[in-house]
């Protein structure tokens, strides 16, 4: 009696994907149950198809994860040394049609075997791209997906930086309608003039004015995100013979967010002098 024993060895395989999703025209309310490859590609010529044929949920692309994990053996095929995975994608006016996943040889205009990457072809309105990769023994096969590392990437940033632009746009906005302004309480308690000599100009006698004043306000509800401290500054404006405007800045004063913004200050001096440029004060 001649017994024949088929030895089975535990190491790990590459594998890919081999199947073809019948694309977005069938769902699982479809009926698709007697649906052959004739179908799928609408006869064209040059569009491969394997079976099984893949409907998803709602006619989106399909959830290879779960495809794995519960028909891997069926919708997968294993990755010969020479051969590479790939996902063949048919398009009609800009929309898919169909896709297939595969295991396959294939080759560039210049008949150099291609391992990777991504390749497009357009004829009129219909268009197919192929996508290539080798996946890694025991691991999930690499052809889950049409685009390359670049391609996802690319989209990932895109996604990321429009994400960013949305949300600067409505921090914008979260203070676009605040009203910056505030009421205040100013009065001038002393003021004085006085005709001396300039010493740090030009010695001429000019109208050097002295005055104290009171200041209240609260300036904590100007305070928010997009404001972290606020100038205030006290100028002077009045009109002489030589100059319709003139404007002299008196006092300052710099207030940081988290500082006190209830100002409530009583007989203040003037930070700067208050010199005019003659004898106008």
């Amino acid at each position: 009696m001649l017994v024949g024993v088929t030895a089975q060895s535990d190491t790990p395989v590459s594998r890919c994907f081999q199947f073809t999703w019948l694309g977005p025209r069938w769902n699982n309310e479809s009926i698709f149950l007697n649906a052959t490859c004739s179908d799928a590609t609408r006869l064209s010529s040059g569009v491969p198809c394997f079976q099984p044929l893949v409907v998803s949920y709602d006619g989106t692309w399909p959830d290879v994860n779960y495809i794995w994990a519960n028909h891997g053996e069926d919708a997968s095929c294993i990755l010969a040394n020479n051969d590479v995975c790939a996902t063949y994608t048919y398009y009609f006016d800009g929309h898919v049609e169909n896709s297939t996943y595969m295991c396959t040889r294939a080759v560039d205009s210049n008949d150099q075997a291609i391992s990777s990457g991504c390749y497009t072809q357009t004829n009129g309105s219909y268009a197919t791209r192929a996508c290539f990769c080798r996946s890694i023994p025991g691991g999930l096969p690499c052809n889950v997906t049409m685009y390359s590392m670049l391609t996802r990437g690319n989209a990932i940033l895109t996604y990321t930086l429009s994400v960013l632009a949305c949300l600067t746009f409505l921090c914008f906005l979260s203070t676009l309608t605040v009203d910056y302004r505030t009421a205040a309480q100013m009065n001038t308690v002393k003021v004085v003039v006085k005709n001396v000599p300039d010493y740090g100009a030009s010695r001429e006698r000019n109208d050097l004015g002295f005055l104290t004043f009171d200041l209240k306000t609260d300036l904590s509800h100007l305070f928010n995100w997009n404001v972290k401290q606020l100038f205030l500054y006290l100028t002077a404006e009045y009109i002489t013979p030589n100059n319709e405007l003139n404007q002299v800045v008196l006092w300052d004063k710099i207030i940081l967010r988290g500082e006190n913004a209830l100002l409530d200050f009583k007989n203040m001096n003037t930070k700067y002098y208050f010199w005019d440029d003659g004898n106008g004060l």
